[in-house]
């Protein structure tokens, strides 16, 4: 008996309870296809069940429902809206689950009566237009929602450039503006490497005639910017042409990654032919990351303002009739939270307008036709902030601030065909108005990659200084520093021994003009290596700039100095030796140093033009190397010195010394077969320069093709400056330096000095092994020589002898004579013959038979 009066007694306050609720009646329009309208009520019919069990609730919704499905027709949707507000007792707001079209007409006549309307299933970006539909409310979040989810996923992988692709409708090109908007407001800096709409006409190319917009010519340019990540805007139908032109140009797998807005409809690639069949569109649709809205709140265990869970409610849907096709519909959960914010709201709206002295009693006409209850209502919606089975139910400007999940589309082959799983990874939640955070789902799945991590949004480019290490600036420095030590030293040497017999035949003071080319070529080697990373940012650019101009000038000027000494030495054995038609005439240091001032001239014009005309500056660049994964560059940054015609001033230098090294070459070839002991150093000057033009012609093609690696390119072009000059100095002063170690105060007695006639040839000199066979032979012929010429001198002495007395009786007749008339009188002796002579103390240049003009009388 106690237990059937507290039942009894339960069931009087329910009625009590029931009794005093006050019903809100409401028009509520549903477009159906495949039984989502009767879903539609079903879910309706639950929810307002419900809600009348809460005691706190004093609102009813009465929802007067059209008899008949609504066709998704604007026309005939707005009609249905009038009809319906003709209605006894009056219809407060507008629910609706309609299409698009109708909802957007029937969003914008109840904006002409401030009438609320709100809708749960459309998310398309056209509705936020709040001056065209001022007052709608969707408990739905947006297409413009989602850009938040994809600057998340965007920044969780690093990706900072991709590019989007997107229908040429207006609901599909403003989700993008706006996400350009939301992504270049923060700072961040991202590439958008494309950025292109395409329109149904677009993908019709039969005729061959490509459109503005062309779909071939998007991926062209996909392929072309090499785009790896790839946003999508576009319905299901517009997609299976996208995915099929992906699977063309090989746009998918482990170096590309598709990101798209989710379709609600299941397996809609099958539901939309195209020109690939359906095996292809889910090879290049495998793998594709998809953002849709939460079809139920994050937290499980969230209780709702209808004392419910998003798990106890997953768990009533269970029990619903299976013939209601319940399951087919993506909003249900959506559904539900448009009943809970209107009773909410109407809840709300009773206190608030006697609190503004505005009459509630809407049975009566007059007060239903006043404004302020609209405005109010409209007010407490966007200001509403519940607890839904689809998370926290807050608005922004009318617009749900809802969560957005990231989920993935896999394909797994079978035997006979292909299983898609979509997976949920992540899910986007509002934290603030305007702040979300990205969770990963609580089912423990993670993101599937083809490869084996995330796919880059570029090549990946690894940016790097190519810079002289300090090692090897270190060692070619004390390298330099030696080279210039040692030429000072052979310069000390050459000043202290210029007296020294052997010394003094080698002009020195063509050698100090080699010495002192070479300290300007070793001075060369450290400016070379000298960059802004040595010297500081302060001021580098000036000071780069002056080392620049310091580079080229002290090696040009060191390399003609020292080559012009080299050259002239070579010169004046050839002009002697090989000029059979000249008269033998000395050749005097002071013609040498002319031919060096000439070439030093001809430098000088060419480099101070080049430093008016076309200064060189420091600039720096930026070399490239690729990896085998072809996904990895690393690039080298580097300073040059460069100007804007650097190659024409190169070129006229390079002629100008590649003439110079090809004529000293031909003179050293010419006179590499004469040996002279009063010119005791020609043998060593011309392998000097040889040397010097091997070296160079060396070094610029080395200096070309590791143009784009600097420190390779420095340490082999100075190792083969060091060599060139190093080579150079030791040719020509260490023979010096080891003949004045044997005789330090020249008392060994004078060379003999043998004159050879104009254009002979140095007798052959046989073989060692021939020499080993016979050297009795060799000893008869050399006396039989010796004896020959010795005849031939002695025939020509007479001759001589027999002249001078000729001359001496003229000179005294001349002196006899007192007409006082000048008289020149000049003495011949043949080219043909050899004079054998002792020397004495003389220079390489005075040992030469005198000038004609010296004899003169």
């Amino acid at each position: 008996m106690q237990h059937c009066s507290c039942f009894i007694l339960f069931s009087l306050i329910g009625f009590a309870h029931l009794s005093t609720l006050k019903q809100i009646p409401l028009i509520g329009l549903f477009t159906s296809t495949d039984h989502e309208n009767q879903s539609s009520f079903a879910i309706i019919d639950y929810a307002v069940n419900h809600l009348r069990t809460i005691p706190n609730l004093t609102t009813e919704l009465f929802i007067q429902r059209s008899k008949q499905d609504i066709p998704c027709d604007m026309a005939v949707g707005t009609k249905m809206v009038f009809d319906m507000l003709s209605q006894k007792p009056r219809p407060l707001a507008i629910f609706s689950g309609t299409c698009q079209m109708v909802a957007s007409a029937i969003a914008e006549t109840a904006g002409i009566y401030d009438m609320t309307t709100i809708i749960y299933s459309e998310t398309s970006s056209l509705f936020t237009a709040r001056d065209k539909y001022p007052s709608l409310i969707r408990t739905v979040p947006g297409d413009s929602q989602h850009n938040i989810a994809r600057k998340l996923l965007l920044n969780t992988y690093n990706w900072r450039r991709f590019g989007v692709l997107y229908q040429y409708e207006r609901q599909y090109t403003m989700p993008v503006t706006r996400f350009n908007d939301l992504l270049y407001g923060d700072g961040v800096e991202w590439e958008t490497a494309l950025s292109k709409g395409i329109s149904f006409k677009d993908l019709d190319e039969t005729q061959g005639n490509r459109t503005r917009n062309s779909l071939k010519d998007a991926f062209d340019d996909l392929q072309k910017d090499d785009t790896r990540i790839i946003i999508g805007n576009f319905n299901s139908t517009m997609a299976i042409r996208i995915f099929c032109e992906a699977y063309r140009y090989n746009l998918y797998g482990s170096r590309h990654q598709w990101i798209i807005v989710g379709y609600y409809e299941s397996e809609w690639w099958l539901k939309n032919p195209g020109p690939c069949n359906t095996s292809e569109i889910l090879q290049a649709l495998n793998g594709t990351l998809q953002t849709r809205v939460a079809e139920l709140g994050y937290d499980d265990n969230a209780r709702t303002v209808a004392d419910l869970t998003p798990a106890q409610f997953k768990f009533d849907l269970t029990r619903f009739d299976t013939d209601s096709h319940y399951t087919h519909s993506y909003f249900v959960g959506y559904e539900f939270d448009a009943i809970l914010t209107l009773t909410s709201a109407f809840e709300k709206l009773h206190d608030s307008l006697l609190k503004q002295n505005c009459s509630s009693d809407f049975s009566d006409d007059l007060t239903w036709r006043q404004s302020c209850w609209r405005l109010e209502l409209i007010n407490i919606i966007k200001t509403l902030d519940i607890e839904g089975v689809t998370g926290r139910i807050r608005f922004n400007n009318g617009d749900r601030v809802g969560e957005i999940v990231i989920e993935q589309i896999l394909v797994s082959p079978s035997r006979k065909s292909k299983n898609v799983e979509i997976v949920k990874l992540f899910v986007a939640l509002p934290t603030e108005q305007s702040r979300y955070v990205l969770l990963p789902a609580k089912n423990g799945r993670n993101i599937t990659w083809h490869g084996q991590e995330p796919p880059n949004d570029r090549i990946k480019r690894i940016h790097r200084d190519q810079r002289i290490s300090v090692l090897t600036y270190t060692i070619m420095a004390i390298v330099s520093g030696i080279g210039i030590l040692v030429a000072i030293g052979f310069f000390v040497f050459n000043i202290i021994f210029r007296t020294h017999r052997f010394i003094r035949m080698s002009s020195p003071q063509i050698n100090n003009l080699i010495i002192a080319g070479c300290i300007l070529s070793y001075t060369s080697v450290l400016l070379m290596g000298v960059d802004s990373s040595l010297l500081g940012k302060r001021n580098s650019v000036s000071a780069m700039n002056f080392i620049c101009a310091a580079r080229i000038w002290t090696l040009s000027i060191g390399f003609t100095i020292s080559f012009g000494a080299v050259f002239s030495k070579t010169w004046r054995v050839h002009t002697i030796f090989k000029n059979v038609d000249a008269s033998k005439r000395a050749i005097k240091d002071i013609r040498l140093f002319i031919i060096v001032g000439i070439l030093l001239t001809v430098d000088i014009i060419l480099l101070s033009a080049w430093q008016i005309i076309d200064p060189l500056k420091i600039q720096k660049y930026e070399s490239q190397i690729k990896t085998e994964g072809k996904d990895i560059v690393t690039l080298w940054s580097f300073e040059e010195c460069r100007s804007k015609r650097r190659s024409i001033w190169f070129t006229m230098q390079s002629i100008y010394k590649g003439i110079l090294m090809v004529t000293g070459s031909h003179f050293a070839w010419a006179t590499r077969n004469v040996q002279i002991a009063a010119l005791n150093d020609s043998k060593y000057v011309g392998m000097s320069l040889y040397n010097v033009v091997l070296l160079s012609i060396t070094t610029a093609v080395v200096g070309y093709f590791l143009r784009d690696q600097h420190e390779r390119s420095y340490i082999l072009t100075s190792i083969f400056i060091l060599l060139c000059v190093s080579i150079t100095l030791c040719l020509v002063f260490v023979p010096k330096v080891l003949e004045v170690a044997k005789d330090p105060h020249s008392n060994t007695k004078p060379q003999r000095v043998v004159i050879s006639a104009v254009g002979s040839k140095p007798a052959p000199t046989p073989s060692s092994q021939e020499s080993d066979k016979k050297p009795v032979t060799r000893d008869k012929q050399q006396i039989l020589s010796q004896i020959k010429q010795l005849t031939r001198q002695n025939d020509m002495l007479r001759l001589n002898a027999t002249k001078c007395e000729e001359l001496i009786t003229k000179l005294l007749s001349v002196l006899n004579d007192g007409n006082g008339k000048q008289s020149q009188l000049e003495l011949f002796i043949p080219t043909s013959t050899k004079l054998v002579d002792d020397i004495t103390n003389m220079n390489e240049s005075d040992w030469l038979l005198a000038d004609e003009s010296q004899l003169k009388g």
